[in-house]
């Protein structure tokens, strides 16, 4: 659901409680004053019918009273009375049934009320000179509460709906300011994932989104700052590590020991693949190829430490101590071949191309290499130089390791034991393949690859403005 979306049904709701609320009120103090009012014209006129019928009673006039209250309920379409004389007769007018309620009552207060149980039933008491009469009941014609009820209720809800109708409006063309300030936001941020530092937002207001686009675009300069500096420095390691290296100014120690996973990943025949492609055509293949191996690598909690020609080298365990780094090298490797073939990229002759990867684990020394402002922080060591050499005498598509290396890995792997290889030292070694041995291996492998495609490739995806 759109943002625009959820911000008119929240508008609807609210008005609708509103509503709803507005209407339980005002009709409660609709009902209240209608019934006042009724019951301030009932009595009135109850009050003179009763006082015009005094005297006619008094002088048993019985042509005269009758007389009288025709010519009341004549002026009062609907009306119906029921008179009650001294000597216990009853008289009645009007096309009204009597209920037998009024006909029951024995007596009457000197003042006029509404019958108990009745609507709009009013009666009271004849006396004159403290002498009684008789009694008077009225019933007065007009609508029902009831009616009243429902017609303020219809003009309420036609009242809500208009507002709630207009509100929603109004929320949909705000929201659409806000969405519009947003998707900027995220198609720039989405820029910056690409490693486009040029991109600036706009700064129209002094809002929150003017502040906003403002710390955005000094996170931006500063990014590009680290950047410039990674290119300068860093090359393939961590742009956040080499920059904070940087410039804090401080250098570590050249000598400094550390046990490591080493993964080094290649092209199989990249020479032959490179006598029938254009120089372009391959270095744009291999960016491709080693962009997404790198995402691998990160999500499996190492970092890319260099590139050579067609071979990338990961390490785990460096710079940041890493929880049972073999492991998370060796799902890296498998990860990195199984991208190598969902990419399926095809050589100019038609064959697939391929990667190799192998795998070691040991002590390798933690230092700057290199000269003036061309130092690598890097590693260097033999386990580096093993790796290498595994993934040059590999099988396409196999991670190759030394024997022995499946008691560092834990659950989770099986191996393929093979023949003892040759290195191109000359150094003679007995090699496995490290295989998936368990489904969640194989799962969390698949799961990784499948982010990866995504990071790694966001153009191949469809955009659409409410999913961003």
């Amino acid at each position: 659901m759109s943002l625009r979306t959820l911000w008119s049904l929240l508008t609807i709701f609210l008005v609708a409680i509103v509503a709803v609320a507005m209407m339980i009120s005002i009709a409660n103090i609709e009902k209240q004053a209608w019934r006042d009012s009724q019951h301030e014209q009932a009595a009135l006129l109850t009050t003179l019918l009763a006082d015009e019928l005094k005297m006619p009673m008094v002088a048993v006039s019985r042509p005269e009273v009758n007389h009288l209250i025709k010519v009341f309920t004549h002026h009062l379409p609907g009306a119906a009375v029921f008179l009650r004389w001294d000597d216990g007769q009853t008289e009645q007018f009007g096309d009204a049934v009597i209920p037998d309620a009024i006909e029951s009552l024995a007596a009457l207060p000197a003042a006029p009320a509404p019958v108990a149980g009745l609507d709009q039933w009013y009666g009271m008491g004849i006396t004159y000179n403290n002498t009684q009469l008789g009694s008077v009941v009225v019933l007065f014609p007009g609508k029902s509460w009831r009616q009243n009820d429902l017609r303020i209720k219809m003009h309420l809800i036609a009242v809500a709906a208009a507002i709630a109708l207009l509100a929603t409006l109004l929320a949909y063309a705000m929201s659409g300011r806000i969405v519009k300030q947003l998707r900027l936001l995220a198609r720039a941020s989405k820029r910056v994932a690409s490693g486009d530092f040029a991109v600036q937002l706009p700064i129209c207001s002094a809002n929150e989104f003017g502040k906003a686009f403002y710390q955005f675009n000094k996170m931006v300069s500063k990014l590009e700052h680290r950047e410039k500096v990674y290119d300068l420095y860093g090359r393939y390691q961590r742009p956040h590590l080499v920059a904070d290296e940087y410039d804090r100014n401080t250098r570590l120690d050249e000598h400094l020991k550390r046990e490591v996973s080493i993964v080094a990943v290649e092209m199989a025949d990249f020479d032959t693949c490179l006598q029938q492609m254009d120089s372009e055509q391959a270095i744009a293949m291999l960016n491709r190829c080693f962009t997404l191996f790198q995402q691998v690598v990160h999500a499996f909690g190492g970092h890319v430490d260099r590139i050579c020609d067609a071979r990338l080298v990961a390490v785990f365990n460096h710079p940041f101590d890493l929880k049972c780094h073999e492991n998370q090298a060796a799902k890296a490797a498998l990860a990195m071949l199984e991208a190598g073939r969902r990419m399926a990229i095809r050589r100019p002759d038609g064959g697939a191309i391929s990667f190799r990867a192998g795998m070691a684990i040991g002590e390798v020394a933690v230092g700057h290499l290199g000269v003036g402002r061309r130092k690598e922080f890097t590693i260097i060591g033999a386990p580096v130089t093993l790796a290498s050499q595994l993934a040059g005498i590999g099988h396409g598509s196999r991670v190759m390791a030394q024997y022995g290396t499946m008691l560092s890995l834990g659950h989770g792997f099986r191996q393929k034991d093979l023949d003892e290889q040759k290195l191109p030292d000359g150094r003679v070694l007995r090699c496995i393949h490290i295989l998936p041995g368990e489904a969640y291996v194989s799962q969390e492998i698949d799961e990784v690859v499948s982010k990866a495609f995504v990071r790694a490739e966001p153009d191949d995806l469809t955009e659409v403005d409410e999913g961003w």
